[in-house]
């Protein structure tokens, strides 16, 4: 008695209708994905007008390193601040003294942009309202 040989299944995927399922993959994710809209920093930019002059006893210039090491430097000299934390204190004691006091926050282009936002925001928590960018 002689059997029929069954013929052997191909083991090979279809490729005609892959640039469908391609195509409906790409559309099902970009349906389906959430995207972060970034919040960034919220200024309160003054009025168009004409500039202020002030004077150099009541200047401050807060200076983030390329390094991350902070520096308060005023016209008593530069004071290096060991960690951020300490800065919002230091910050608050010579707002205290003087109340028209205006403040440049200088940032190194290659200083980490965490550590940037972390003084900004201890610049904010001081309470201070006269803040200066400074771009180079």
């Amino acid at each position: 008695m002689a059997f029929k040989r069954k013929s052997k299944v191909s083991a090979e995927i279809p490729s005609a209708s892959m640039a469908d399922i391609a195509f409906l993959l790409l559309v099902f994710f970009m349906t389906t994905t959430i995207f972060n809209v970034e919040k960034g920093i919220k200024l309160v930019l003054p009025a168009e007008g004409p500039s202020l002059k002030v004077k150099q006893t009541h200047i401050i210039t807060v200076e983030v390193a390329e390094d991350g090491s902070i520096y308060l430097r005023s016209v008593d000299g530069v004071k290096s601040i060991p960690s951020k934390n300490l800065l919002k204190d230091e910050l608050e004691r010579r707002l205290a003294k003087d109340s028209e006091l205006a403040l440049i926050f200088d940032v190194s282009e290659k200083a980490d942009y965490e550590m940037m936002i972390d003084v900004f925001d201890e610049i904010k928590r001081a309470n201070f309202q006269r803040i200066a960018l400074k771009i180079r």
